[in-house]
């Protein structure tokens, strides 16, 4: 009591007393609030993680653990305050994701004999790195004692043997990248020369579809040529009990001279026909909605990794590696990120940011995305690291 009574007292004498002759008013020793509009931005959040690695793909998983490919080499895993908890070695490998189970999916390409010939072909492996304790009541990760569960190797995993016949074709052929649905089903990119005879199933510029015990279940191509690259699903991190049951899915292609590279791709259940998959046409926004838009035409030069946000603002990021750039679109293909409540105007606020450099948000040759609580993880091959991001609204 005696404490606040003379804190007063001082706030009072401050209050009516004169310094030096000038008298001094309370608000002179009382900070203002700022109510100018600060820069909304993506800031780098250091220290980088993985540095001296050469990084290629990343994922932030549903047990909140990021996974890092370091080339052809091994899958690394780190905790969010970048200690390195774990590595599995794998040759070849070049791409990484995790399931809702917590297992882990990579693409490599595997040496093989057949038939007397040897071939160089891509593989799907599904990595288990659970171990079971307390008589299979507790269930630990271990990326160290990490298993191969199973490997899918292109292109009998699509029951089309018979394109070995063309040893040069099918060794172009490449597995690109994996997105996840909500019951572990999932799409894989295939892309290499187009294919000419009818009898294939699939043309080599597609997406395959696979169910939840990887078993290969059809194949769409908008066009064979169309070559699809990255691809990304609505279902992502973090794990909860109603996840988005869309089928829908994002993909990016290189094909020189196509219009839109960044194709958001509908996905209807027939009940005659089974799955049928359109391209979504998305709204022009007007100028007080955004000053940008994924469907501009010839936008980006060379779209690779697209990753979805899997929370409630519902990003879509995209990398465009020819101008080493990283890009922020809404889920409406609107580019931006929605204003502070402070912001009288609501028009979306530009936030991508990049740049051929050596800066923190520079890059030497982005290569792959994560999200993770409102965190941008960056897979900077050229500079061997992976760097963070935030938006600089989220620190309010």
């Amino acid at each position: 009591m005696m404490k606040n009574a003379i804190a007063i007292l001082l706030l009072a004498g401050l209050a009516s007393c004169s310094f030096f002759g000038e008298k001094n008013k309370v608000g002179d020793y009382i900070e203002k609030p700022d109510y100018s509009l600060k820069s909304v931005e993506y800031v780098p959040v250091l220290p980088y993680f993985a540095e001296g690695l050469n990084v290629v793909s990343l994922y932030s998983g549903y047990d909140e653990l990021l996974y890092v490919v370091d080339s052809a080499k091994a899958i690394y895993s780190y905790d969010a305050a970048g200690r390195q908890l774990g590595r599995y070695d794998l040759p070849n490998v070049y791409f990484v994701i995790q399931n809702r189970s917590l297992d882990l999916y990579a693409l490599a390409r595997v040496d093989t004999i057949i038939n007397g010939l040897s071939y160089n072909l891509p593989a799907i492996y599904k990595i288990s790195q659970k171990e079971f304790t307390d008589g299979g009541n507790t269930t630990l990760l271990n990326l160290n004692l990490a298993e191969i569960e199973r490997k899918l190797v292109y292109p009998y995993c699509i029951n089309e043997a018979n394109k070995l016949t063309d040893k040069v074709a099918i060794e172009k052929t490449k597995l690109n990248a994996i997105g996840f649905l909500d019951d572990n089903s999932y799409y894989v990119t295939s892309s290499g020369p187009q294919e000419t005879n009818t009898q294939y199933i699939t043309r080599k510029n597609s997406i395959l579809s696979f169910n939840n015990k990887d078993v290969f279940i059809g194949g769409f191509s908008e066009s064979g040529s169309i070559e699809p690259l990255g691809i990304t699903t609505l279902v992502q991190p973090p794990q909860r009990a109603r996840m988005e049951t869309r089928k829908d899915f994002i993909y990016t292609s290189r094909t020189s001279g196509l219009a839109i590279s960044t194709r958001f791709m509908q996905v209807v259940i027939d009940p005659e026909l089974g799955p049928q998959t359109n391209f979504k046409p998305l709204a022009l926004p007007s100028s007080t909605d955004a000053s940008g838009y994924m469907y501009q035409t010839f936008r980006f030069k060379e779209p690779t990794a697209v990753l979805f946000g899997g929370t409630s603002q519902k990003y879509l990021f995209l990398i465009d590696e020819a101008t080493d750039s990283i890009h922020v679109f809404q889920e409406n293909g609107y580019e931006g990120t929605t204003p502070p409540p402070q912001y009288t105007n609501r028009k979306l606020i530009k936030v991508g940011f990049g740049g051929h450099g050596t800066g923190p948000t520079q890059f030497g040759r982005p290569a792959a995305l994560a999200f993770s609580n409102r965190m941008l993880y960056v897979a900077d091959a050229g500079q061997k690291r992976v760097a963070r991001f935030k938006l600089s609204s989220d620190y309010e």
